[in-house]
């Protein structure tokens, strides 16, 4: 009997299609593009067209680490986006 191991020992949380970054993503961008409409709010969509493919391409995690490079988000004993030297 051959067995297999998977890659993740979870998989990822799914909303429809979305995962569940890119459905907090998706929906967040919609609510402001219906907030904003007009030309602004087809161009959020347009943008998030573009996005959605790109993001997922990427490894996961990705949007919270994104957040971190920014220095939006913070991560429990976890040096700064611009620390450089690391002591022991």
């Amino acid at each position: 009997m051959d067995e297999r191991l998977p890659q993740f020992l979870h998989r990822p949380v799914q909303i429809l299609w979305f995962d569940s970054q890119e459905f907090i993503v998706v929906m967040s961008t919609i609510f402001v593009a219906v907030i904003v409409g007009g030309l602004i709010g087809w161009l959020l969509i347009g943008a998030l067209l573009l996005f959605i493919p790109w993001k997922r391409t990427k490894p996961r995690g990705f949007i919270p680490h994104l957040a971190w490079r920014w220095g939006l988000a913070r991560f429990r004993n976890y040096p700064g986006p611009t620390q450089t030297r690391f002591f022991e």
